[in-house]
């Protein structure tokens, strides 16, 4: 059995709970996903079972795209609701305009310092196991790219809430984001809620809920097919000995107009079926994961 799951996470649990599910009730072992969710998020969480595991990197690339509330006066050490609150005042003049106005910095392409508590490792131990020691330790700032972010509305208080959309790259925190955009307005802030609405054409209205997949059948009836989960890539059919020569790890001259050098190409078999992806490095096609066998 091998696809791709769209889940619709529920909040409260973490994406690895709901790949213990799939492993129960599929009775696989190699079961995981395309970029985790946490445990405040809900919403698209793609998941690979059998070979399509494979596909991990080329799947994480895609954009995502979400919806939240962001909550102005108030920080957590976390940037978001699960946190511990360590500043508190309240920012009831905040206006729509201004809350959009300070939204404006941070689109296109960003500098972006990843939270303490979070999964990237340093010096071995993962930042957030080092959070929860109380340390904290320097992170470099990283390029993400935010195509997309539009403050809906405001919620006017004390502490007001702004409902928000935003689509972004791989790597993007949507927590941070909000925090910075507090920050930015000298008030802080933290993300009270947040759902992922796409991943690539993935999207949520096309999910399955973990309710929805309790056995080797439901899960299967809703897999999608390896060939149909990489359409966002360049497909290419060789000749069979050409197609072997790429399975068995040599590069093979090659190429194709609409091809982007350094970019990824699915390599398909005369049945249609995906054998391999590639990666197109002119005038050369190198083989970087072998699906088939």
């Amino acid at each position: 059995m091998d696809g791709v799951l769209i889940v619709d996470k529920p909040r409260g649990i973490t994406s690895h709970d709901v790949i213990d599910h799939l492993r129960r009730a599929s009775g696989l072992k190699d079961v995981g996903h395309a970029g985790t969710l946490d445990p405040l998020a809900e919403g698209v969480l793609l998941c690979l079972l059998g070979r399509a595991t494979r596909l991990t990197p080329y799947l994480q690339e895609l954009p995502k795209a979400y919806r939240g509330v962001i909550q102005f006066g108030i920080r957590t050490d976390t940037q978001d609701a699960d946190g511990e609150v360590f500043y508190q005042k309240p920012a009831p003049h905040l206006t729509l305009e201004q809350v959009r106005a300070a939204a404006e910095q941070f689109k296109g392409r960003i500098m972006q310092t990843p939270p303490m508590f979070s999964a990237l490792r340093v010096q071995g131990k993962k930042l957030h196991e080092l959070a929860r020691e109380g340390k904290e330790v320097p992170r470099e700032p990283r390029p993400v790219h935010i195509y997309k972010l539009e403050i809906l509305s405001l919620e006017p208080g004390d502490y007001p809430t702004a409902a928000f959309e935003v689509e972004c790259s791989k790597g993007t925190y949507v927590r941070t984001l909000a925090s910075d955009i507090g920050d930015a307005l000298g008030v802080g802030a933290h993300l009270k809620q947040l759902t992922r609405t796409a991943i690539g054409d993935f999207r949520l209205e096309d999910a399955s809920t973990l309710e929805q997949l309790t056995d080797r059948a439901s899960i299967h009836a809703r897999l999608i097919p390896i060939a149909d989960a990489l359409t966002h890539l360049p497909q290419w059919t060789p000749t069979p000995a050409v197609l072997e020569r790429l399975k068995h790890g040599n590069f093979v001259l090659a190429e194709h107009p609409l091809w982007t050098p350094g970019g990824y190409v699915v390599v398909r078999d005369a049945e249609g079926k995906v054998a391999l992806i590639a990666r197109w490095l002119p005038p050369l096609l190198r083989p970087t994961r072998v699906i088939q066998g």
